[in-house]
């Protein structure tokens, strides 16, 4: 990722939030 923060921690939330959903 190009971005190392904010896109990182975003990233991190949206798999965590697909990987409750499945």
């Amino acid at each position: 990722y190009q971005c190392g923060g904010i896109d990182k921690r975003t990233i991190e939330k949206f798999e965590k939030e697909a990987a409750e959903l499945g």
